[in-house]
């Protein structure tokens, strides 16, 4: 009897890790791309494109999805957010134009506006989970 209750404990507890290891769903990931200057400073208002980059055509490398290429604005904090069914390796570009106005002794204004650029390559993979996000943070430095 005592045998017949170890084994039926057994099977449930093996049942249970079974199911539980099962329900399990793949989410796919996204990242949070976070822009700023060189001193650290963000920069809201950058047009950042996450895409599969120039050489995704090149033979061996498909792409069936139409999410890949994306662009965004960044917010005030400096960040945007994207979001992919399956991994991918893309590229991020940024534009950023940074408008500078100075005041001078003589009281005259004058202001331009400086284009800064980044790039980053990133790898983003869909992991198996059961409750967490599958997000990366990625900083890109614009020079």
């Amino acid at each position: 009897m005592k045998n017949k209750s170890i084994y039926t404990l057994t099977a449930f507890l093996a049942l249970t890790f079974i199911f539980n290891a099962c329900s399990k769903e793949e989410r796919g990931p996204s990242v949070l791309v976070h822009v700023q200057e060189q001193n650290g400073t963000a920069a809201p208002g950058a047009t950042v494109r996450v895409w599969p980059g120039q050489n995704a055509g090149q033979p061996g490398s498909v792409i069936n999805q139409d999410d890949v290429d994306q662009t965004g604005i960044t917010d005030a904090a400096g960040d945007v957010l994207f979001d992919f069914d399956n991994s991918i390796v893309t590229d991020v570009d940024v534009i950023y134009y940074k408008t500078s106005t100075v005041v001078t002794a003589l009281g005259l204004d004058s202001s331009w506006t400086d284009t800064l650029e980044g790039h980053k390559v990133v790898k983003l993979e869909a992991i198996r989970q059961k409750s967490e996000t599958n997000q990366t943070t990625e900083i890109v430095e614009v020079k």
